[in-house]
């Protein structure tokens, strides 16, 4: 019967819209694809035309400060450098991308060689997402 065929798309599109809002609930945290974007956006901001080759999330915690939610993403990455790359460490304004890099001495790179990269992101909640270091929302 007709009745029962509009009861069926109801449902239907019922189903649909109960698996949607729970695809678009916010709630999902960070996971490697987001990571590896933020760690590429961060090592380009920095100027360092690095490619991030690997990105593994190794462990997440959800952290609250006062009425602040945040997420950390704790990763193991494969970073690939240009060639003659030179990681400047000891230099105040390299210190904090060798971080990200996962280098802790000045280097220079041999053409496309990969370094591991061990490291954290930080991601704040926001009406717009996980606000990451790279001040994009996700």
């Amino acid at each position: 019967s007709e009745e029962m065929m509009v009861f069926n798309y109801a449902r239907y599109v019922l189903a649909i819209a109960a698996s949607l809002a729970l695809a678009g609930c916010g709630d999902h945290q960070p996971g490697d694809a987001t990571g590896s974007k933020v760690l590429s956006n961060i090592i380009q901001k920095n100027g360092v035309s690095a490619k991030v080759v690997s990105f593994k999330k190794v462990q997440g915690r959800e952290v609250k400060h006062g009425n602040v939610e945040a997420f950390e993403l704790m990763y193991e990455a494969e970073v690939q450098f240009p060639e003659g790359y030179e990681a400047k460490c000891h230099d105040e304004k390299g210190r904090g991308i060798c971080a990200f890099l996962g280098v802790n001495e000045d280097r220079t790179f041999a053409k496309s060689e990969i370094a591991t990269s061990e490291g954290t992101l930080h991601f704040v909640k926001s009406d717009k997402g996980w606000v990451a270091e790279d001040n994009n929302a996700y």
